[in-house]
């Protein structure tokens, strides 16, 4: 019995730690190539029709004047979050990221999206 209520207290915890970390509005989660084929548009699309469509990103600053914005979405696991154990296992390959990179005047200059699973 008391095997048996550990093992729910474990699965249950298990649970409750495992969770979604993302940057932006969380439209990536369902993003396909050609969804993000006529949604960024090379040499059009602008920082603020970026903005509209997927929300704040983590943005990189580079001395040239380009800008490489990334938005991301991991799933994390309970791993992730025990001390130590993280250092040696990790589910942060399990995620999808969309990376933008502008020119000088805030145009895309190129883009990608990319799915890495285990």
């Amino acid at each position: 019995m008391k095997k048996t209520l550990c093992a729910a207290v474990l699965c249950a915890l298990a649970l409750t730690l495992t969770g979604c970390a993302s940057t932006g509005n969380g439209a990536i989660k369902t993003l396909t190539q050609e969804g993000a084929a006529q949604a960024i548009v090379i040499g059009k699309s602008t920082k603020a029709d970026i903005s509209e469509s997927f929300g704040s990103a983590s943005v990189t600053k580079f001395s040239n004047g380009y800008e490489l914005w990334l938005y991301q979405l991991g799933f994390s696991k309970m791993v992730d979050s025990l001390p130590y154990v993280n250092l040696v296992l990790s589910s942060a390959e399990n995620k999808r990221e969309l990376s933008i990179l502008f020119d000088k005047t805030g145009v895309v200059k190129k883009y990608q999206l990319v799915d890495q699973l285990p």
